[in-house]
């Protein structure tokens, strides 16, 4: 079936072609434009992880649990290494390498830290400055 020229300029077919456009142009939004800036604490995971810091870990450690709390929802992004051979993609190897002998321990700039660390504490001793949100 095709379309005659007379046909195109009838209202009710320009009115469908018009409705269909504006479902299309809906549609198309990109989500970039609604995407929140990210937080202070998923820029440092990602600074952290840029810079080849780490920290070692042990997933039946609380203290361990304390400071990935301290991230929030940016808990993913800490460059996370686990050090129990029976924890979730293990490298208890990287861990005996480099002497992890508590948890958490973080690794930065080549300087050992043992303990909990606050945000504002790995922030400094790993050179990070936010982006203004």
């Amino acid at each position: 079936m095709s379309i005659t020229p007379q046909q195109l300029i009838r209202p009710s077919f320009l009115g469908g072609v018009a409705v269909l456009g504006s479902l299309l142009i809906g549609c198309s939004q990109t989500e970039s434009a609604t995407t929140e800036p990210l937080s202070f604490e998923a820029q440092l995971a990602d600074h952290l992880t840029a810079e080849g810091d780490k920290m070692y870990g042990a997933y039946w450690c609380p203290h361990c649990a304390e400071q990935k709390e301290r991230f929030g929802n940016a808990v993913d992004r800490i460059p996370y290494v686990e050090c129990d051979p029976k924890g979730e993609e293990a490298q208890p190897e990287i861990c005996q390498a480099k002497g992890i002998k508590g948890y958490p321990t973080w690794e930065i700039k080549g300087e050992i830290y043992m303990g909990v660390q606050s945000v504002e504490e790995l922030a400094t001793l790993s050179g990070f400055e936010p982006k203004p949100r």
